[in-house]
């Protein structure tokens, strides 16, 4: 499971990870995970948004939600599009806003994995394995690189909604979304464990609280996404052939 950053993919797809895999290994792969460039240094006003936690805190919350799991986690040590510098020492990203991509920017624009990174995930996974990714709903550029990495990949290939970014589209909207990917969508659903997907969600405890303000705000989002009727919530993925 392709993961931009520690929380997208257990945040997006749960428990419903282990019901995918129908008893193959699962591993989290988390691509932007990395420490910061000793040169940056953070600004009082860009701490808040730029470095809700530090790395080490966030893929020790990662691995504690694989564990929840019962799936091996890995990191492929990318630094967070908030923390990256270009080669004068300056952001990338000048404020929050900038990390966006907006719903009218061509997916063909969207940033592309350098041969480094490609290389990278390549190493880290076998060329047999099953491969799920994010589709990049919300434009969030870490997103859109982790998209455009995966469909560089030669193997099969299913993608995932985006959570939260995902919570205001409907089936309609993502088939639309999948076009301007040059994608054809076709969604499955499989059941699974919801309180198994709650217990690993809650253990980004340092983005609940950051991006929800507080844990029930989150669940609540949460059981929407995972269209909860205890025991079980509903993981959905899509499966895809280009067009």
């Amino acid at each position: 499971m392709l993961s931009a950053h520690p929380d997208d993919a257990v945040w997006s797809l749960g428990s419903g990870m282990v019901s995918l895999a129908q008893g193959r290994e699962v591993l989290l792969l988390t691509l932007f995970d990395g420490e910061a460039e000793a040169s940056c240094a953070l600004a009082v006003g860009d701490a808040r948004w730029r470095r809700i936690a530090s790395a080490r805190l966030r893929r020790q919350e990662d691995a504690r939600a694989a564990g929840c799991l019962g799936i091996k986690r890995a990191g492929a040590g990318f630094i967070d599009a908030a923390l990256r510098l270009d080669g004068n020492g300056r952001f990338v990203h000048a404020d929050a806003p900038a990390l966006f991509l907006g719903s009218e920017v061509d997916p063909m624009l969207w940033p592309r994995p350098d041969q480094n990174q490609l290389a990278t995930v390549r190493a880290m996974l076998g060329p047999s394995d099953i491969v799920c990714a994010p589709l990049g709903i919300g434009g969030h550029v870490d997103h859109c690189l982790t998209h455009r990495l995966a469909r560089q990949l030669d193997n099969p290939l299913y993608f995932y909604a985006d959570f939260p970014y995902a919570q205001q589209l409907d089936e309609q909207a993502i088939s639309n979304l999948g076009e301007r990917l040059g994608l054809q969508l076709v969604s499955q659903t499989f059941e699974c464990s919801w309180d198994s997907w709650r217990e690993a969600a809650l253990m980004y405890r340092s983005q609940v609280m950051m991006l929800f303000a507080s844990q029930g705000r989150f669940l609540d989002a949460l059981t929407a996404h995972a269209r909860v009727r205890h025991p079980n919530a509903c993981c959905r993925i899509w499966s895809t052939r280009s067009m």
